[in-house]
């Protein structure tokens, strides 16, 4: 019960159940996340080209895949927004309706290495 609980309230935070969104609070880019095919998926708009997005690591609690991945890249130059996207399949094969991502930004201009919630989903990314 206490799973329910703790992912319906991060799903309130981040404006409602089904929607595919950025978690409040994130203010590292834009972010989304979502299940496609059976897998998760997470999509970051990076602020230059060339960054990456990468799954460090993700488990499934309930009915929830949670993972923690890295952006890493150069916030040299001019802004040209780029999304770059990462998916990750439980290697168990389990099953999950929603996505929660939190995310750490390496750059050099940048000195966010913590993880931080950025965004819920249980919805495929358009």
């Amino acid at each position: 019960m206490s799973r329910w609980v703790a992912c319906a309230g991060l799903l309130a935070l981040a404006g409602g159940c089904g929607s595919v969104t950025q978690v409040r609070g994130w203010a590292g880019g834009p972010v989304s996340a979502g299940v496609e095919g059976g897998n998760a998926v997470v999509s970051y708009t990076a602020p230059q080209p060339g960054w990456t997005l990468t799954v460090d690591r993700g488990r499934i609690d309930g009915d929830t895949a949670i993972l923690w991945l890295t952006a890493e890249g150069s916030t040299e130059g001019p802004e040209d927004r780029t999304v770059t996207t990462a998916t990750w399949a439980p290697p168990d094969g389990g099953h999950f309706r929603c996505v929660q991502a939190h995310i750490r930004l390496i750059a050099p201009a940048i000195t966010q290495r913590a993880y931080r919630p950025a965004a819920v989903g249980c919805t495929e990314l358009n």
